[in-house]
């Protein structure tokens, strides 16, 4: 997601790491002593500054969700893909170990709800980070099922402890029917209380939200749902 940048409550950190850890996300982590000023919520995401929005008033910045927080040292891991081309991409790839990273304070509306007594985790590749994020913060007494899509293994990544939590599968073409099929085969319908994380490509998280959005087979009670980038044709 793409906005225009303010010098209004600017965070500054230090890029620890950076590495590349699938095809299309290069994984890096951030130490701030801002993010002491926050009181963090599993599903925050935070706008980063793609130059330095002092010596630049009109620096755009890209929406980025956090794949994991260390409060202890306030160091942050962000998983940022690449699959646009486009602005970002050329920034984090980039971007170098030691570097000063901006961003504005942490927020989200997408952060965890521990209402359900069931899950739904559903999305592509650019929202791996944050539903691992998500499913690493539920109860234990939760039940989760996930569908997370992807066109190419190489693509896949597993979570910050090196585990694959989140059931994925490999998709050709990687189109709504497809995914809902699988929704419909691998997804309880008798399940009470659900709360369901749709995020994702533009087209295939809309098709899923709106089969899911009151479908009298399934009893979700909330739907968290976010397009975090679309596809060029």
């Amino acid at each position: 997601m793409s906005n225009q940048g303010t010098t209004s409550e600017i965070f500054t950190g230090i890029i620890l790491q950076k590495s590349r850890i699938a095809e299309h996300t290069i994984h890096i982590k951030i130490q701030s002593a801002d993010f002491s000023k926050i009181k963090y919520v599993a599903g925050f995401t935070t706008d980063v500054f793609l130059s330095n929005p002092y010596y630049n008033p009109h620096s755009v910045s890209r929406e980025y969700s956090f794949w994991n927080y260390e409060p202890v040292y306030n160091i942050a891991d962000l998983a940022i893909n690449t699959f646009s081309n486009g602005e970002g991409t050329d920034w984090v790839k980039g971007i170098q170990e030691g570097d000063t990273i901006f961003f504005k304070e942490p927020s989200g509306d997408l952060v965890i709800d521990q209402s359900g007594e069931n899950y739904f985790l559903i999305g592509d590749i650019t929202a791996l980070s944050h539903l691992y994020e998500i499913n690493r913060a539920l109860a234990v007494s939760k039940e989760v099922y996930s569908l997370i899509y992807a066109g190419s293994k190489e693509d896949v990544f597993p979570d910050i402890d090196h585990s694959f939590p989140l059931k994925y599968y490999i998709l050709s073409p990687m189109d709504s029917r497809s995914i809902l099929d699988l929704i419909n085969i691998h997804f309880p319908k008798d399940g009470k209380n659900t709360v369901a994380y749709v995020l994702g490509d533009s087209e295939n998280a809309t098709a899923i939200y709106k089969f899911l959005k009151d479908n009298p087979d399934f009893d979700i009670q909330r739907i968290y749902f976010k397009s975090f980038w679309k596809k060029k044709r």
